[in-house]
């Protein structure tokens, strides 16, 4: 009876644990698509499986530094357009236009490929660097998200106020909305 019992236990322990996995899974894939979609309709020119590319990235990225990717994505759109290739006249680059001058060293320590600055239009080590820089930033901000994107965008409140309409999108699905109605 006992033996019976414990195996009825086992059984309903390991269904619960599949079941979580799931519905974990599928959170992942329905952010990495909400993603994907606005990264879209930001930059029509973007094809599809490229922006998965990139949401896929941005997952692992935010995963990996603990931070919210909606948040990394959010960034991604108000910074760059979502446009890997971007360089501001100040010398920003990548999708998550990240100071080249200021940041060479702990790049070059972080990726030792990257040997200079063009090197960090590479999608996965701008999104990666990016959202280190990010979380540095939450860190010193007490994980405020508002004082984290201020110190990302050295004090920008326009940005702050963009990147929270967007991670509220997001969060809301209107984002893959939008993109249906196209």
């Amino acid at each position: 009876m006992k033996n019976i019992i414990a195996r009825r236990r086992f059984f309903l322990l390991a269904v619960t644990f599949l079941l979580v996995i799931a519905c974990v899974a599928e959170a992942k894939t329905s952010k990495t698509q909400n993603i994907a979609n606005l990264f879209c309709r930001v930059n029509p020119s973007l094809k599809a499986n490229k922006a998965k590319d990139y949401a896929v990235v941005v997952i692992h990225a935010a995963e990996k530094y603990k931070q919210d990717p909606y948040a990394i994505a959010a960034l991604i759109v108000h910074e760059s357009t979502v446009n890997p290739k971007a360089i501001s006249k100040g010398g920003d680059y990548g999708l998550m236009q990240i100071r080249w001058k200021v940041h060479e060293k702990a790049i070059k320590k972080a990726f030792p490929k990257v040997k200079k600055a063009k090197d960090i239009l590479d999608v996965r080590t701008n999104v990666l660097y990016g959202t280190e820089i990010f979380s540095q930033c939450m860190k010193k901000a007490n994980n405020d998200l508002r004082g984290g994107i201020l110190r990302y965008s050295a004090g920008n409140e326009k940005l702050v106020k963009k990147v929270f309409a967007t991670m509220n999108e997001l969060k809301n699905g209107t984002a893959q909305k939008a993109k249906k109605k196209k």
